[in-house]
């Protein structure tokens, strides 16, 4: 099984490296891979230690690669499970059995394909942190800094690759800092002798990393020589253009690269990186325009040779079917079309490219800690970002670049990105630390975060009252986890959300099951909705998708389409029984969707959320009425699931809504004030107070800003429904948006005597 990947992966530079590789993590707890693009570094080298039986295979311990995203995750994983001749870890199941062997899996955010067979494990890198918190336990006053918890030493894993290191993710660095503690402390133990005692083996992976940083980072006074690999990669010349002046409108000035190659180029398949979701989006619609008309403008050129265009976008809300599809073979006589955000870059590879169009941009989210507020910003990408986009298209053959910017631009870039640590909110990852019994203002921190942030997740931590300071000894004080804080830190959301849970738990099981719910819609990474670009379409979304509308704002209305969603799936179900009901079931479930301006795709994730969360909620006693009535039933009702890449944006508007039987929603017949109240919990950051001129200031102060034209309480829509904007004196917002101007996005009206209720709250226990 393991020549099979060997085979496979001959051709690759890393092959010629497999001994020393090999032999120097024999040898060293810790070695730094250094691969060029290209090399095979990751798919290959999880397999050269697997095959070279580094592993102890009396205790089945695995090897674990952490990856910066998703995608990434489950692409890979199912690609050395291919090499390998394994079962591909996509179809497995807790009591899932397959004639092929199980040795590779991956776990991601709600999703976790592994089983007691999986020895190479491919995991996010927020996976690994949660395995690390395990059973929280409170620290002791004894022992206030010290790691516990029943998976904080990572037993389960000999071998722990860290790749893409070079992201500086937020997780990467936690991660970082977590595994030399935990690899520091497995050492002591071996060499005090301790029965069972293993060491970790540590592989830090990038195709671009500073890697005497990360060496003197891991080096210990008993081995203070940490080896340095260096894999040379196979990279063909690519040639570079830049335009000649700025573009006003990168999207418009990539259709048309896109379409100047597909007509003029020899075949080879493009990559497009852009910004985020919503662009791609409209990206894929104005591919999708042109290729329509392509075989009349060939007619009229007389052309015969011009070739299909087959366009594919990826981003990390993508399942792993539709993901899959990118890396499927192109047909013949046809060109791919990629169109991805920056994960792209270097988490993996996309066979086929020869043409890479490069916006420039990438979508991030920056945190002030002068406002308390973290924005999504369109930002320049850096040098070495460009560097490595640009690198996409020689993997395979020579290829051509074409940066929508200009020479001089790229000259003006910083030369590395900003870490994440430096540009994020941090109450996530000091939670985590605190629940370790560890202090984010001392933790071994590759690259420590501005005193400033910390503070800010601190106070935001204290807000939410899941830490405290007790007194110390000499007059100090200490932070100290509270029960609450532990409860928080076992549920696998962000905090703010957490506590939102918690607090609804003690309205009543009807609020619970709501906020469950609702976490599980926020928690998806795109919307609900179809938002399509074009007037035309976009009014017919909005149609469709009034009979979800609540008047309070976007919180209850996603709650409703939610909803909505599970009477259409119930019904689909219980009208199409017989052989032929898992084809009509998902027909009708389609339609429904295409109805209601709902993504079908977005729903079955949330639906996965959903069903997670059920199950944690029950873990730690936040009791939901689904449950007391039946909600096992409903929720293991068959799945749907249809191909993903059938998913379409198409709406079919009916009058009437869902046909005979099938609820449209729930709109009116739910009950959300209790709900609303709850979503202030600890989040006065997102709370603001209308201005006389109708725009929003945070009760924090700092800019104002507008309703996003999505929201449903936009100014534009209350006409229509006999409503005043006016009423609209206080609102609770997920997220700034920070184009042009700032928007605030899923935005609910709640009422100001709630606001000063939970100001006066926050006064009297500060």
């Amino acid at each position: 099984m393991g020549s099979s990947g060997a085979r496979v992966g001959e051709a690759l530079p890393v092959a010629a490296g497999r001994a020393t590789i090999v032999q120097r993590i024999r040898e060293h707890d810790t070695v730094i891979l250094v691969g060029e693009t290209g090399s095979g570094k990751t798919t290959q080298v999880p397999q050269f230690l697997f095959d070279a039986g580094i592993l102890d295979a009396h205790r089945k311990t695995m090897i674990g690669i952490t990856q910066p995203r998703r995608v990434a995750a489950t692409s890979l994983a199912r690609r050395v499970a291919s090499e390998m001749g394994c079962a591909d870890p996509a179809t497995l199941a807790p009591k899932h059995t397959s004639e092929k062997p199980e040795h590779v899996g991956y776990a991601v955010r709600f999703d976790d394909r592994t089983n007691r067979n999986t020895r190479i494990k491919f995991l996010t890198d927020g996976m690994l942190i949660r395995e690390i918190l395990g059973p929280i336990e409170l620290p002791s006053a004894s022992e206030p800094n010290k790691l516990r918890g029943k998976g904080a030493l990572l037993k389960r894993y000999g071998i722990l690759i860290i790749d893409e290191a070079h992201e500086r993710s937020l997780r990467t660095d936690l991660v970082l800092g977590l595994v030399r503690e935990i690899q520091r402390e497995r050492r002591r133990r071996v060499d005090a002798g301790e029965p069972g005692a293993l060491p970790l083996k540590v592989v830090i992976m990038s195709a671009t990393i500073d890697a005497e940083r990360f060496a003197r980072f891991f080096a210990t006074e008993q081995a203070p020589d940490v080896p340095i690999l260096y894999v040379a990669g196979r990279q063909h010349a690519v040639r570079l253009f830049h335009t000649e002046a700025s573009c006003e409108d990168w999207t418009d000035a990539a259709v048309r690269a896109v379409m100047q190659i597909h007509v003029t180029k020899p075949l080879g398949d493009v990559l497009v990186f852009a910004t985020g979701q919503e662009e791609i989006e409209s990206l894929a619609q104005s591919l999708q325009l042109f290729a329509s008309q392509l075989d009349a403008w060939a007619d009229a050129e007389g052309r015969t040779d011009v070739p299909g265009l087959l366009v594919r976008p990826l981003y990390a809300a993508l399942g792993p079917a539709a993901s899959a599809a990118v890396f499927a073979p192109t047909p013949a006589h046809t060109r791919k079309v990629v169109l991805a955000t920056n994960i792209a870059e270097t988490s993996i590879t996309i066979p086929g490219v020869r043409y890479v169009v490069d916006s420039g941009l990438v979508k991030e989210k920056v945190f002030s800690p002068q406002t308390g507020v973290e924005t999504l910003q369109v930002l320049p990408i850096s040098q070495s970002s460009s560097v490595q986009r640009a690198g996409r298209a020689g993997r395979e053959a020579p290829g051509e670049c074409y940066r929508l910017y200009t020479k001089e631009a790229y000259g003006t870039l910083a030369k590395a990105p900003v870490p994440e640590i430096h540009r994020t909110e941090l109450s996530g990852a000091a939670l985590q630390l605190y629940a370790l019994g560890l202090d984010p203002f001392t933790f071994g921190w590759l690259d420590p975060p501005d005193s400033a942030l910390l503070q800010e997740a601190a106070l935001h931590l204290a807000e939410l009252g899941a830490i405290h300071g007790e007194a110390a000894g000499g007059g100090g004080k200490v932070v100290r986890l509270t029960p609450l804080g532990r409860q928080l830190a076992l549920l696998p959301i962000v905090p703010s959300y957490a506590r939102l849970l918690v607090a609804a738990a003690e309205q009543g099981p009807v609020v619970a099951r709501q906020a469950r719910d609702l976490v599980s819609v926020l928690s998806a990474d795109r919307g609900v909705f179809v938002e399509p670009h074009d007037a035309e379409r976009r009014e017919a979304a909005e149609r469709a998708r009034d009979v979800f509308v609540d008047a309070s704002g976007d919180h209850a209305t996603l709650l409703n389409a939610l909803y909505g969603y599970l009477a259409a799936r119930a019904h689909a179900h219980g009208a199409h029984a017989g052989g032929g009901a898992s084809a009509g079931a998902r027909h009708e479930l389609r339609m429904w969707c295409q109805t209601h301006g709902v993504h079908e795709r977005t729903m079955r994730n949330v639906l996965a959320i959903r069903k997670q969360l059920m199950r944690i909620c029950q873990q730690h006693g936040l009791k939901c009425d689904d449950e007391a009535r039946g909600g096992a039933a409903a929720r293991d009702v068959p799945r749907v699931d249809d191909d993903e890449d059938a998913d379409t944006d198409v709406l079919i508007v009916t009058r009437g809504g869902g046909g005979a039987g099938t609820s449209a929603g729930t709109a009116g017949t739910e009950d959300y004030t209790a709900l609303l109240q709850c979503l202030g919990q600890g989040r006065l950051s997102n709370t603001a107070l209308r201005q006389p001129d109708g725009t929003f200031r945070r009760i924090a102060g700092g800019l104002s800003f507008k309703l996003h034209p999505s929201c449903t309480l936009h100014p534009a829509r209350h006409g229509a429904r006999g409503t005043s904007a006016a009423s609209v004196q206080a609102i609770v917002f997920e997220e700034l948006v920070l184009t042009t101007q700032a928007f605030a996005r899923t935005v609910s009206k709640i009422e100001p005597a709630w606001l000063q209720a939970l100001v006066n709250t926050r006064a009297t226990s500060s």
